[in-house]
């Protein structure tokens, strides 16, 4: 009899569970309709039905981030982390709040975990490489994006970061390189073109950094204008 009752009673727990999975889905759905308002009453039902649901916690955290609610969203992710601590996307989401804030030295424990639970997610190494960059560890921060790319090759953002630094660093033949594949992966790249223009103008290039800095006022990028007239005579 009691052997019945434990498995009535996983039974229902399992069904709970399949509740709150549902209206978890349905909050997604709804937040990606940008229906913010029920995407929050499906979290909730998701949370009533299972309140151990890391998930729904987190996805509470990014709705209130949106919402420019820090301080809220902090401790929904912190709640997703208690709840789930293998939750990777919490953590990554939690850096990112506290990159936000300026508290990078919080941010790259955060980010560290994250790429400590998933060492095969291209998202951790980008995400550690900015704030290891923001810290003043360019040769850490190059290591990271460098990684990253070789998980996934077309991830512009590690391209643009690391072309970054490269600039900074006077390198401008490895920023080119990277600058190009970035906007090549995506032709609406604007900031991308005009750090392209800028370092082809450091390298006497004339022509290209023409090109690639009208390209950047065609898609208008900040600042994109005045550097065409001021370095393209126009």
């Amino acid at each position: 009899m009691r052997f019945t009752y434990f498995i009535l009673f996983s039974l229902l727990t399992l069904s709970c569970s399949s509740d709150a999975d549902s209206w978890l889905e349905e909050a997604k759905k709804r937040l990606k309709a940008g229906e913010t308002v029920s995407a929050k009453e499906a979290i909730k039902k998701a949370i009533e039905k299972n309140p151990g649901l890391a998930e729904a916690y987190n996805l509470q955290g990014v709705i209130l981030f949106q919402e420019k609610d820090l301080a809220g969203a902090e401790i929904q992710y912190r709640k997703a982390i208690e709840l789930k601590p293998s939750l990777v996307q919490a953590q990554l989401n939690l850096s990112a709040l506290l990159m936000e804030n300026g508290k990078w030295k919080e941010a790259f424990l955060q980010t560290d975990e994250a790429v400590k639970l998933q060492p095969d997610s291209s998202a951790g190494y980008l995400q550690r490489g900015i704030v290891l960059a923001a810290l003043g560890k360019p040769t850490e921060a190059k290591a990271d994006f460098t990684r990253c790319l070789q998980i996934t090759p077309t991830e512009i953002n590690a391209r643009y970061n690391r072309g970054n630094i490269y600039f900074q660093e006077l390198n401008y033949t490895e920023a080119i390189r990277d600058f190009e594949a970035s906007v090549t992966t995506n032709t609406e790249f604007a900031k991308g073109y005009y750090a392209l223009g800028l370092s082809y103008y450091y390298v006497k290039e004339k022509d290209k950094s023409c090109l690639a800095l009208q390209q950047a006022k065609k898609l208008k990028y900040p600042g994109a204008s005045q550097a065409v007239k001021n370095l393209c005579n126009e």
